[in-house]
């Protein structure tokens, strides 16, 4: 059970004229609370046939109406670098406050996945499985609560060292990472073993901004020529990057792709690896198959573009900060079997696996922080992005940053009831081709596993 309070009888109007969409835009406005979302969302979501049911009229003419606005924000070469940066371009300030030192954004791997909620320390061992040992200690960026963040940090490290497995990266290769983040996967494989490189792409000028001074913070950048961070589309490539590269890895970027370019967000994979012994790994959030229709038919919180003046409310960071504009979940099968299209059936999968009930933790974790640090650390950190509309003096400034807070609280719990009830999943994919003999044949579970 979870208990909510009205605060304004305007909620009412909202989740009759929008349902889902409505409640989470009265969430972020205040006018409904609840202290316990994420026990709220797992009621929902255990009544979700029955509620669709009871659906009114209105809240389905708004669907189609939030359908119209979204197609406006499909993925092309012009709405791509815009719909990024809504997300990843807020303040680099405010990720660094809920991350962990690795700045790594997307989900860890736990030795175990509840240990947070028994409020105890899990010691567990980390190997780097013949991997570089300087990995972990060189990506944590110290911070004044360093204690906090190393087992999230760890768990991050532990997921990066196994997509450095499954792409079986060696000494000496030459890698294209789609998806820089702030780098810390780039930053993780050049330093996996010696003389490999990398070629990362990002659409967020911040991101790069930040991925590119923590590079050269550490001597892997231009002098060095390890890691060379790019402002580029996946569709920008240069000619002379046709077929060089040994491995491709992108993680959690598949996301930003969308339906319609899925097959071409492969294309240009296959275009860009070497012909005969390239190797590949994509991670990214999926939905389950029997969600898929509705999912295409419907806009949910995370998707919708959020335009607060429509209702009489001025919130411009708030309108600004979408969570995720133009996003798209593809299943697992439509990743593959796009793939194959995109790739001509050049590309063949090698392995599969989901570490999608991980990600509840980790979104736990980061929630944590976010709310931990928010006063201290993020809205200072807003306020010195934003001065024209948070700065001191401005009116409703406060009210702005109060509808922030709550929209991430709503998206941090929303995305970990998805997960830990398996409604959300988040697959690794391996792949290279065939006839590729040179790479081996990598068994989850024994003992040459990164632990």
């Amino acid at each position: 059970t979870a208990t909510i309070t009205v605060r304004d009888p305007v909620f009412w109007l909202r989740l009759a004229t929008q349902g889902d969409l409505g409640f989470a835009e009265a969430y972020m406005y205040g006018e409904v609370d609840c202290r316990d979302l994420t026990g709220l969302f797992q009621v929902l979501l255990e009544n979700r046939a029955c509620l669709a049911e009871i659906d009114t009229l209105f809240a389905k003419a708004s669907r189609v109406l939030e359908r119209f606005f979204a197609s406006h924000l499909v993925n092309n070469l012009v709405n791509a670098k815009r719909n990024i940066s809504a997300h990843y371009d807020i303040s680099n300030e405010m990720f660094m406050a809920f991350l962990s030192g690795d700045m790594t954004y997307s989900c860890a791997i736990f030795p175990e996945l509840d240990a947070d909620l028994r409020h105890s320390r899990v010691n567990s061992e980390f190997s780097s499985a013949g991997l570089s040992t300087q990995t972990s200690s060189e990506l944590l960026t110290p911070s004044e609560d360093s204690d906090d963040d190393a087992e999230l940090c760890d768990a991050q490290i532990r997921k990066m060292l196994h997509i450095v497995k499954r792409a079986d990266i060696k000494p000496g290769h030459r890698v294209l990472e789609i998806g820089s983040g702030w780098g810390s996967m780039a930053i993780c494989m050049a330093q996996a073993f010696s003389g490999v490189t990398v070629d990362t792409l990002t659409l967020s000028e911040e991101q790069a901004h930040l991925a590119r001074q923590r590079v050269a913070d550490i001597g892997l950048g231009p002098r060095r020529a390890r890691v060379r961070v790019h402002l580029m589309d996946y569709r920008s490539m240069p000619k002379e990057w046709e077929g060089v590269f040994d491995r491709l890895v992108s993680v959690e970027m598949v996301e930003a792709v969308g339906q319609e370019f899925l097959e071409t967000y492969w294309e240009r994979i296959d275009w860009a690896l070497k012909k005969d012994t390239g190797v590949g790994v994509v991670q990214g959030i999926t939905l389950p198959e029997a969600r898929a229709d509705a999912y295409v038919r419907d806009t949910d919180f995370i998707r919708k573009w959020w335009v607060p003046h429509y209702y009489g409310l001025d919130y411009p960071l708030a309108e600004r900060s979408a969570v995720f504009p133009g996003g798209f979940l593809p299943t697992l099968t439509l990743l593959i079997t796009t793939m194959a299209s995109g790739s001509n059936g050049k590309l063949v999968v090698e392995s599969v696996d989901n570490i999608g009930p991980h990600y509840a933790r980790t979104l736990r974790e980061w929630r944590r922080r976010f709310e931990d640090r928010f006063d201290a650390e993020i809205v200072p950190a807003l306020r010195m992005q934003y001065p024209d509309v948070l700065g001191d003096g401005i009116a409703g400034n406060k009210d702005e940053i109060e509808v922030f807070r709550r929209k991430w609280v709503y998206y941090f719990a929303y995305c970990e009831v998805g997960f830990a009830s398996r409604s959300l999943g988040d697959h690794i994919v391996t792949f290279t081709r065939e006839g590729n003999v040179e790479y081996g044949c990598q068994v989850p579970g024994i003992d040459t596993d990164v632990q």
